[in-house]
């Protein structure tokens, strides 16, 4: 009997090799997730974010009035509420993911996390 031909050989191991690979994924790891902690202010928030890789996505041109109402400089700020609890989101960045990091004032008006919502970001549209 002649042996199998290198091409017939291959595609009788191709449904074991099919199988193994489908116990193994190709995906990536999900990304941690960011380290901060309720109630921590928001200066220590965005340095330890920053240290994690996360990168500001705020607004450069703010309203003088949201960043009186956040009584600070962060450069992830994006806009402040003016009237009610004084919510303030600070965004960042992180390759394919979005940060949003909302605060409280405290009762000396620094900025605490009250909460924050992680997501992916849309992918790009191809340009023209």
């Amino acid at each position: 009997m002649a042996s199998p031909r290198p091409f017939q050989a291959a595609l009788l191991l191709l449904p074991g090799l099919v199988a193994l690979a489908g116990r193994f994924s190709l995906a990536a790891p999900p990304a941690p997730a960011p380290q901060i902690s309720l109630r921590q202010p928001i200066e220590q928030a965005d340095q330890r974010l920053r240290a994690q890789g996360w990168q500001p996505d705020g607004d450069p041109a703010l309203e003088s009035l949201d960043r009186e109402l956040s009584g600070n400089s962060l450069t992830a700020l994006r806009s402040c509420s003016g009237t009610g609890a004084g919510f303030c989101r600070y965004d960042y960045r992180r390759g394919s993911q979005q940060l949003e990091v909302i605060t409280v004032p405290s009762a000396d008006g620094d900025g605490l996390v009250h909460h924050w919502q992680l997501r992916s970001a849309a992918p790009a549209a191809p340009g023209p």
